[in-house]
């Protein structure tokens, strides 16, 4: 039985007023009857989220997935492939669940890819649709989490660190071998460039999973990590992009969500007050403001 939706998308800036991801439209009324608890946090995507409910970073949680890591890794970064569209003047980073991704595709970039990164001391590896990206240094290098760009335009600005530079670079080179041998997905799309985030030490130990939750979602990520967890059957939350939600949801609606986004997080629970107070006066989002 489903207990709790989180959605990790729900809330996207436009300007700098914070508004309803369009794609929950259909469920406001009953949202808005719902008690709200409003917070600051982080932009998270349905694996980071999964992360930090288990206590343990992204990065760790795939790393401790895979059987070997190559011999002399110090660093090990989650790799996130994308598809961007242009602007006007910028690319556009599509969310995950715009690019079809597949275990088939993974192994393609890691071949086209490794021998542009070696020369860095950098190796791409993949187990299914996860990559990682292994070093044999320490790179001092801060970039923005998969969650902060999707949805928005690439960085034009370096990051922080004294690798800052090279980083860059790096990135760049990727996107221009992906431009000269292009790589498609099973519906067309184009890999257009990874980021590379969540930078951490050399994972060694398989994390404890008997406390972990089961799960269900449409995230490729996510799911390919549940597999691999067995965390999959008789699911009591439900983590999704706000497209993707209404093909989980059961037919009565859960009374407990969880709506992330735009550096927000709202709690929502039934309450019989407010869904009394809701029927007598037009509810609205109590939290909403220019941020």
């Amino acid at each position: 039985m489903i207990k709790q939706v989180v959605v990790t998308d729900a809330w996207v800036k436009h300007h700098d007023d914070i508004l309803l991801n369009p794609a929950l439209k259909p469920f406001e009324k009953a949202l808005l009857s719902m008690k709200q608890i409003w917070a600051n946090a982080e932009t998270t995507t349905p694996l980071s989220w999964y992360a930090a409910h288990v206590q343990c970073t992204p990065t760790s949680l795939v790393a401790s997935l895979f059987p070997a890591l190559p011999e002399h890794t110090q660093q090990i970064w989650l790799a996130s492939p994308y598809h961007a569209r242009l602007t006007r003047s910028d690319l556009m980073v599509m969310p995950e669940y715009f690019l079809d991704w597949s275990a088939d595709t993974a192994e393609h970039v890691c071949a086209l890819l490794n021998p542009l990164l070696q020369d860095d001391g950098l190796q791409l590896i993949c187990q299914d649709e996860l990559l990682l990206l292994c070093s044999d240094k320490v790179w001092d290098i801060q970039p923005l989490s998969f969650a902060d760009i999707a949805g928005n335009t690439l960085p034009n600005k370096h990051m922080r660190g004294m690798d800052a530079g090279l980083w860059s670079r790096l990135l760049s080179e990727v996107q221009m071998s992906l431009h000269q041998e292009p790589v498609l997905t099973q519906q067309g799309l184009e890999v257009h460039g990874l980021w590379f985030w969540g930078g951490t030490g050399r994972v060694v130990d398989m994390l404890p999973t008997t406390s972990f939750p089961s799960v269900a979602t449409t995230d490729i990520y996510l799911q390919r990590v549940l597999q691999k967890l067995n965390k999959q059957q008789n699911a009591q939350i439900i983590v999704s992009y706000a497209e993707q939600l209404r093909t989980l949801l059961p037919t009565v609606l859960p009374e407990s969500w969880l709506l992330l986004g735009a550096g927000k997080s709202v709690r929502l629970k039934n309450h019989i007050f407010t869904s009394i107070f809701s029927r007598l006066r037009q509810s609205q989002w109590k939290g909403l403001m220019s941020s």
